[in-house]
């Protein structure tokens, strides 16, 4: 110890020696101050009797006190020494003796957080961060959890900031170790990693239900508090989230809670009214179990009752969820009641939502409807009130009626008949009855609410239907069921009869021994085939017909189609009959199908007409031709066979019934038999009596060849009579005399109309083929039913004659000559087609020539006699009828008329048969020719006009000009012709030929040169090379397709040819020059568009760009110095090549760059391929190339940025060797009289800020741009992009931001980001911009022609320089503004309204001058009065503007002049001098005054009142609004006039003024008449929400307003039962009484004195 130092001492004695070793640092001297803290760290930890005296020796330690400012502060020790200072042991002589005391205190602080206490005057933070850690190691090193405390509690009384949150933890882990016992490994440190709600859990986990009301009041409210202390609110927060955890599982615990925190307890858990009843709430609907409704009870029981405690913000609200709470209780009662459990919460969850409520109330009444035993009628009501109760308290998301419609949907459906009736007891179940408006809980039966009908029926339905398909037998009970069901709606609607008929169906099969499930019934989807299965059971079932098609309708057979229906059962009755061989019965059946036109049934009806053993014969034709009319075309054939023979035997006697009375010379007047007569019925209709339709079919039939192709035996036995010569010849003596009666006719009645042949005629039936036919109007039988004239004797005696012809096989031949020849003179007029048809038949061909000379002659006729001798001419020479479908007769007539006479004419040895129908062919050829000779002035010219031919010579020359403009030689010719005889030039008719070749003929460019050359045109074109230069570069040139290098150089050539280079002019290309370029073009350049390439105005590189490949731009290059540029010089070959390899960049080349590039690498390897032919560029063409791939539209969407610098720094390279090669070179290949040294710098500075401008790309500032989601914003990314810093294109972009009104800070930022000298400032980009917007408002369209309203333009940017002002910025002020607008708006030649509008733009962001203020006045009376000079002196002062009014309002007369006026005013500001505004002199009362005084009477009638009441409104949101006084003079004005009393009661109303609304009510009590012209409903609207209702009850205006209060109460927001108290407030009981009888819906009878008093005492 003798070496040791003093402090060294003080560690020995400290350890080693004391048993009490803090006193010994009394002793100490100032040696120790530094190392106090680390003593007392090493000091070991004493026993606990002497802990007490260690701590407090610790406190006494670290003294200290209050300072002067109230902070806390150290106590400096006071030092006592023993003895005084030896000499030696001063400082000064330690030094001289090199005794300095050395610091030998390391071994002290054996980590290095120890060193922050190493000081002898600590801080008060320091303190407190010894005091947390000496605490942490007592907990750490000693686990004496109350040591530590006792620490931080010694601490806490010396003031010690910063030891609450340890303090409470410490007081939080005592209560854990020493009560709880719960964690006793748990350390301070794993305390603090916990939340408080983990806290409180370990807290409370080992607690009893018994003692944890003890042990919540002994250890969780007092963590609470301590939670709360920290920070407020938690305790709450902690409670809540506690109880809620709790409650999920279990009620019992939170309920132990409630109890104790109940209004009448004296201390309590949750002291907090509002706070309990929210956590009350949230565990109650937050508990998941189903059994803890008792607990929820007793939870309620435990909330205060509305009115306790002090009311909150949110104890309303509360009480409110506590109200709910308890309906939602009292739901899972009822519920838990009926057998069906569930949580509070589901209630809650459920009570909107009509999804979940609707299945909950089904599945309540359905749990009851399966109870067994069945539940009783009086459990069902009961049933009944408990959903009511549940819809009206909670889910009053369903409606009664749904209620209703649930519970009697369930009484339907519980398979008991008892049940079913009850429901019938709750539906409406007719149509007819009528709901009984009483409340919606059920208050006995014959006043219970019942569901609506349209419902009950659907029901009803349901529950049939499900009865139904369940039941195994029509004795099924549940048959039973379904017919109660049903038979609970009486009247019967369609769904329900039909239910009910399906039941009768069933009784029916049953009874046709038919034996299948109900339920198959239903899902037959073919129930035909249940009519059928009772056909198959019963062999006499068609004996039946009747029951079967009642059946069949009770089975709904077909759907709602009785029609089919019918044709259906009925076909099936015939089908069994014909098999039961009863042909009557059959026939009976067929009648009842025909009759109804049932198209299905033709097939039995065919079997029953070709039935041999059924000698009906009428019958079976009637029922073939009903056969013929339905049935598909592959029966068509053998129907028409088997009709046939029926028909030849009728036409046999029809032919002998009408030969007889020229054989006996007596009519058949009664003395034919009956059968006789029907027989000659049908032959005289042309077949059965069936209607129209049988006898169009047999008449379109009896022109057919193939009508009849099949014979039988007894067709051959009836016709053998047929066969006799003398029948025949009989039978045509007696065609004869009507022959002679008249020629070309032998039908009674014939038309008169198309004799002259001028139309063609035609059938009804292909009318639509032809252009204006003619048609018959006796055989138009498609456009309206009539009766169909009887077929003549020709044409019976026809059909019997080739029917005859057919049936014998040949054997008799029929002398048809005459009876066609009479036919086709019959069909000319009204069937052409039908009469050549008849022609073509006759034996002999010239026999036509009798009929043909019989017609008048028209084109039409001659056209078709010429066309029948081609016919047979074309016939002679080259057979044809073999075939059936030979094209002949398919071919146009006019081209088969032309070719037959050419071929024909060009010889003359023909065969005299022949011969003779070659001379009739000219005969008709000529006749034809000389008429339309007749016609050659109106056909020549394709509708000329003959008479103004004649007499206009410009239009004659016109036409045969028009004439030459055809290929046809005919045309042409005459048009040569007519041009020669009217003394037209020759030249214009081979010029105007040359162009409708070139035009509108479209023939080759080869076929073109041909016919020119074939009509000699250019021989005569030649003589006037001028003119045919300016007519073919004028018309025919434009029609000429650009790409058509064929036709230019036939043009161009024709040019030449003709002499015109001359002519052309001498910066224009000659034709020579074309023709060379064409034709070297044609070969290299296919698909090059020559006109844009050498046109005036366009780029030829534009047009060279698309077709040049590695193939062809060597030699277009070549070519390229005879190319002219617009504005001056000849295209280069550098450029050509420039232009190419711009295409292949990016698009790629056949040849050397086969694949378009599609990624960066592409692009590179694309550029690399480029660069190669760079040589071949001049510098500036090689710097337009290289922008054209980095800055153009495509680069910037196609490359990425990095791509674009790469190829910018491979192009600087590349330059600059192309640049040494040119220097070693000696600068030969450069550009002509340029400097190759300057052009090679200019060319690298330009890549080198093009470069640098792509390094800004990645600006902050651009790449927000870029990003942006508006798609202006990417614009300006994208044009700045584009820009490449140049200061044309920045200027540009900055000024478009300018106008389009974008902040000026982002202009700032562009102009910053931009590389290179720009020289430009937000101030000169923002004057370019404003000087563009006043040049474009000065009229100068051109300058902003994108912005369609300049004048939101210069809002936008005053706007954004007010806000650039407003954020402190300086770049531009408001001066500045105004000083370049004040110009303009001082511009007298600019209109005056756009000059306002920048001033009232300038106006509402800054503050104007005086002087601006005035010239903005001016500029708006000069806009109003612009027939008026105005100037500034007039109207700068109020007294001015005041005489100024009154000088024009004096001269005013119209009302035009007076909203003039009016304008005026609304210009200028309101009149402020008192004596003015608010007296009658204000200058609104002055105008109304005049208006009401001069405008009266007036011609134009003017609502007056109504224009000075909306003159008033106008002005109630602006400045100009006039005061109450006003108002009052303006209403008395217009109660002087007559008729104005309603505009000034609606003024004086809306006004709010008490004295206006006083005499408005005065007004209104002396209304003795309500009319039109005081009182309308806009004038009740005005008093109902002025609130005098009241004042207007002893008015007549009363009975209207109360009227339109209750009519128009929820649109106009008034509160009829308030209006009502006030009038009871006022004494007006009746009125008040009677507003709520009509409110409520009372009706009118019911309207008395003691009524209305009733109803006050109880709805008041």
């Amino acid at each position: 110890m003798a070496r040791m130092d003093s402090f060294q001492i003080s560690v020995h004695v400290v350890k080693r020696l004391y048993p009490r070793p803090p006193l010994c640092y009394f002793h100490d001297g100032v040696d120790v101050l530094s190392q106090l803290f680390l003593l007392l760290v090493h000091t070991d930890y004493p026993p606990l009797p002497s802990l007490s005296l260690a701590f407090s020796m610790y406190s006494f330690s670290l003294c200290h006190s209050m300072d002067e400012s109230g902070s806390l502060a150290l106590i400096p020790w006071d030092e006592q020494r023993h003895r005084e200072t030896d000499w030696c042991e001063v400082e000064e002589c330690r030094a001289v003796l090199d005794q300095t005391a050395s610091d030998d205190d390391d071994f002290l602080y054996k980590t290095p957080a120890l060193l922050r206490f190493r000081t002898a005057t600590p801080s008060i933070e320091l303190l407190t961060d010894w005091y947390i850690s000496r605490a942490q190691e007592i907990d750490s090193c000693s686990r004496q959890v109350d040591c530590a405390l006792s620490l931080v509690r010694l601490g806490k009384e010396r003031e010690i900031p910063g030891l609450e949150l340890l303090s409470d933890d410490l007081v939080t882990m005592e209560t854990l170790v020493y009560e709880t016992s719960c964690e006793l490994s748990l350390t301070l440190h794993d305390l603090q990693q916990l939340s408080h709600i983990n806290k409180l859990r370990l807290l409370m986990k080992n607690s009893s239900r018994e003692r944890y009301v003890k042990d919540a009041f002994q250890w969780m409210v007092p963590f609470l508090h301590r939670c709360e202390s920290q920070r407020a609110g938690a305790a709450a927060a902690l409670l809540r989230e506690y109880l809620v955890t709790m409650a999920r599982d279990d009620l019992t615990l939170p309920l132990a809670i409630f109890q104790h925190s109940k209004p009448d307890c004296q201390q309590k858990i949750v002291g907090d009214p509002d706070q309990l009843m929210c956590v009350a709430l949230e565990c109650i609907y937050s508990c998941e179990r189903e059994d803890q409704l008792s607990f929820c009870y007793d939870i309620l029981e435990c909330l205060p009752q509305r009115g306790y405690g002090p009311e909150t913000d949110i104890t309303m609200s509360l009480h409110d969820q506590v109200d709910k709470l308890e309906k939602h209780l009292s739901v899972v009662e009822v519920l838990e009641k009926h057998g069906l459990q569930k949580p509070i919460s589901y209630v809650r969850s459920s009570q909107s939502s009509s999804e979940e409520a609707h299945p909950l109330m089904v599945k309540l009444c359905r749990h009851t409807g399966r109870k067994n035993p069945p539940v009783s009628e009086t459990q069902w009501r009961d049933l009944l009130k408990d959903l009511l109760d549940m819809q009206q308290n909670v889910y009053t998301c369903l409606q009664p009626e749904t209620c209703h419609q649930v519970f009697v949907e369930s009484l339907l459906c519980s398979s008991r008949l008892e049940n079913v009736r009850l429901a019938g007891q709750l539906m409406h179940c007719s149509a007819l009855s009528q709901d009984v408006p009483v409340s919606l809980s059920f208050r006995g039966r014959s006043h219970s609410l019942r569901v609506a009908y349209h419902r009950s029926v659907e029901l009803v339905l349901a529950a049939a239907r499900e009865y139904f398909n369940s039941s195994t037998t029509l004795t099924d009970p549940c048959m039973d069921l379904a017919r109660a069901c049903l038979q609970l709606i009486p009247d019967c609607p369609a769904e329900i009869q039909e239910e009910l008929d399906l039941i009768s169906a069933l009784c029916l099969l049953e009874e046709l021994n038919v034996n299948i499930l109900p339920l198959q019934v239903r899902l037959r989807t073919n129930r035909l085939s249940l009519v059928e299965e009772c056909f198959s059971q019963c062999s006499s079932a068609y004996k039946q017909s009747s029951l079967l098609l009642n059946l069949a309708t009770l089975l709904r057979v077909a759907g709602e189609d009785e029609a089919k229906r019918k044709g259906q059962v009925l076909t099936l009755l015939a089908e069994q009959a014909l098999q039961c061989l009863d042909f009557k019965a059959s026939y009976i059946h067929c009648q009842d199908l025909m009759a109804t036109g049932h198209r299905e049934g033709w097939e039995v009806c065919s079997l029953l007409g070709q039935c041999e053993g059924y000698q009906d014969m009428g019958a079976r034709q009637e029922l073939l031709a009903f056969s013929l009319t339905h049935c598909p075309p592959g029966s068509i054939q053998s129907l028409l066979a088997a009709s046939s023979d029926l028909q030849t035997q009728v036409l046999y006697q029809a032919v002998n019934y009408q030969m007889e009375p020229t054989n006996t010379q007596s009519g058949v007047e009664g003395d034919e038999t009956e059968s006789y007569q029907t027989s000659l019925a049908s032959a005289s209709s042309g077949g059965p009596s069936v209607g129209g339709g049988g006898d169009l079919l047999h008449r379109t039939t009896a022109r057919t060849m193939e009508v009849l192709t099949t014979t039988g035996l007894t067709t051959k036995a009836v016709l053998t009579a047929v066969s006799d010569h003398h029948w025949w010849r009989d039978s045509l003596s007696y065609l004869r005399p009507k022959h002679g009666q008249r020629a070309g006719s032998s039908r009674l009645g014939e038309s008169r109309e198309n004799e002259d042949v001028a139309r063609q005629g035609c059938s009804p039936f292909y009318q639509g083929l032809f252009d204006e036919p003619y048609v018959d109007p006796r055989e138009d039988v498609y456009s309206s039913y009539h009766a169909v004239t009887q077929e003549d004797f020709a044409e019976v005696l026809l059909r019997t004659g080739k029917l005859a012809e057919t049936k014998t096989e040949g054997q008799t031949l029929f002398p048809a000559t005459e009876v066609l020849l009479q036919l086709a003179s019959d069909a000319f007029p009204r069937d052409m087609t039908l009469a050549l048809a008849y022609l073509l038949a006759l034996p002999q061909v010239l026999d036509a020539n009798r009929c043909f000379e019989k017609q008048s002659h028209s084109a039409l006729s001659l056209q078709l006699a010429a066309y029948y001798y081609c016919l047979q001419i074309y016939t002679h020479l080259a057979p044809c009828f073999k075939d059936k479908s030979h094209t002949l007769y398919r071919a146009d007539p006019k081209e088969l008329i032309r070719l037959v006479t050419q071929h024909v004419s060009a010889r003359s040895d023909w065969p005299e048969e022949l011969g003779k129908l070659i001379g009739q062919l000219h005969v008709y050829n000529e006749r034809l020719t000389d008429l339309t000779q007749a016609q050659v002035l109106q056909g020549l010219g394709r509708g000329v006009d003959i008479q103004r031919f004649s007499c206009d010579p410009h239009y004659k020359k016109q036409t045969i000009l028009g004439l030459a403009e055809t290929l046809e030689d005919s045309v042409y010719n005459i048009s040569l012709s007519l041009a020669q005889r009217y003394s037209v030039p020759l030249w214009e008719v081979y010029m105007t030929h040359l162009e409708f070749l070139f035009t509108d003929s479209g023939l080759s460019t080869k076929d073109i040169e041909s016919r020119g050359e074939a009509l000699g045109l250019f021989e005569t074109l030649k003589a006037d090379p001028q003119a045919f230069l300016s007519h073919m570069s004028r018309y025919v040139l434009p029609s000429v397709e650009g790409s058509d290098l064929g036709r230019l150089l036939l043009y161009y050539s024709l040019l030449e040819a003709c002499g015109c280079g001359q002519h052309v002019a001498a910066a224009a290309i000659q034709p020579d020059s074309h023709v060379k370029l064409l034709k070297k073009l044609r070969a290299v350049a296919n698909g090059l568009d020559y006109r844009k390439l050498t046109d005036e105005d366009s780029d030829p590189l534009a047009a060279l760009e698309p077709v040049l490949t590695s193939q062809n731009v060597l030699s277009i290059s070549k070519l390229a110095n005879r190319l002219p540029l617009p504005g001056g010089g000849v295209v280069s070959a550098s450029s050509v090549h420039a232009v190419w390899l711009g295409k292949m960049f990016w698009k790629g080349d056949p040849q050397v760059l086969k694949r378009p590039p599609q990624t960066d690498q592409d692009y590179l390897h694309a550029y690399d391929t480029c660069a190669k032919y760079l040589d071949r560029l001049v510098l500036s063409d090689a710097i337009r190339f290289l922008d054209g791939i980095t800055f153009s539209p495509e680069a910037a969407s196609k490359l990425s940025v990095a791509t674009r610098g790469e190829v910018v720094r491979r192009a600087l390279k590349a330059l600059c060797q192309l640049s040494n090669k040119s220097k070693k070179r000696g600068g030969d290949e450069g550009e002509p009289g340029a400097d190759p040294a300057a052009g090679s710098e200019r060319a690298l500075a330009h890549l080198q800020q093009s470069l640098a401008h792509l390094d800004t790309l990645g600006h902050a500032f651009i790449l927000a741009l870029n990003d942006s989601h508006q798609d202006q914003l990417q614009g300006y990314s994208r044009a700045y992009d584009l820009s490449r810093s140049e200061q044309a294109k920045v200027h540009a972009l900055a000024v478009t931001m300018a106008t389009d009104g974008q902040p000026l800070e982002q202009i700032g930022e562009l102009l910053a980001v931009a590389v290179g000298p720009l020289d430009l400032s937000i101030k000169s980009v923002l004057h370019d911009a404003v000087e563009r917007v006043v040049s474009d408002l000065s009229g100068d369209a051109d300058v902003l022609n994108d912005c369609p309203d300049p004048l939101r333009v210069l809002e936008g940017m005053v706007t954004a320089v007010h806000n650039t002002v407003q954020a402190g910025g300086s770049a531009v002020s408001s001066d500045d503004l105004l000083a370049w607008l004040r110009p303009f708006c001082g511009d007298a030649s600019v209109a005056v309204r756009p000059r306002i509008e920048v001033l009232q733009i300038l106006e509402n962001n800054f503050p104007l001058r005086d002087r601006d203020l005035r010239l903005l006045l001016l500029y708006r009376t000069q806009a109003v009065l612009k027939d008026r000079q105005v100037e500034m002196e007039d109207i700068e002062e109020e007294e001015k503007r005041y005489t100024l009014f009154l000088e024009l309002l004096e001269a005013a007369r119209k009302w035009e002049e007076f909203q003039l006026i009016m304008l005026l005013l609304q210009a200028w500001p309101p009149m402020t001098k008192e004596e003015v505004a608010e007296t009658e002199r204000n200058p609104w009362v002055v105008w109304t005054s005049a208006l009401l005084s001069h405008c009266q009477g007036s011609e134009v009638q003017l609502d007056l009142g109504g224009e000075v009441v909306a003159m008033c409104r106008s002005l109630y949101p602006t400045k100009h609004k006039l005061p109450a006084q006003c108002i009052r003079h303006i209403a008395r004005l217009l109660l002087d006039q007559p008729g104005l009393q309603l505009s000034s009661l609606k003024l004086m109303t809306e006004s709010g003024d008490e004295q206006l609304l006083q005499l408005t009510l005065d007004q209104i009590n002396s209304i003795s008449e309500v009319n039109a012209s005081c009182c309308d409903s806009e004038l009740l609207s005005l008093l109902l929400d002025g609130g005098l209702l009241v004042g207007c009850v002893s008015s007549a205006l009363y009975p209207a307003l109360s009227t339109h209060l209750l009519s128009h109460h929820q649109e106009g927001g008034w509160d009829v039962q308030g209006a009502a108290a006030k009038l009871l407030q006022a004494g007006h009981e009746a009125q008040a009484g009677s507003l709520l009888l009509a409110h409520r819906g009372t009706h009118q009878g019911q309207f008395t004195f003691n009524t209305a008093l009733a109803v006050l005492h109880k709805w008041f």
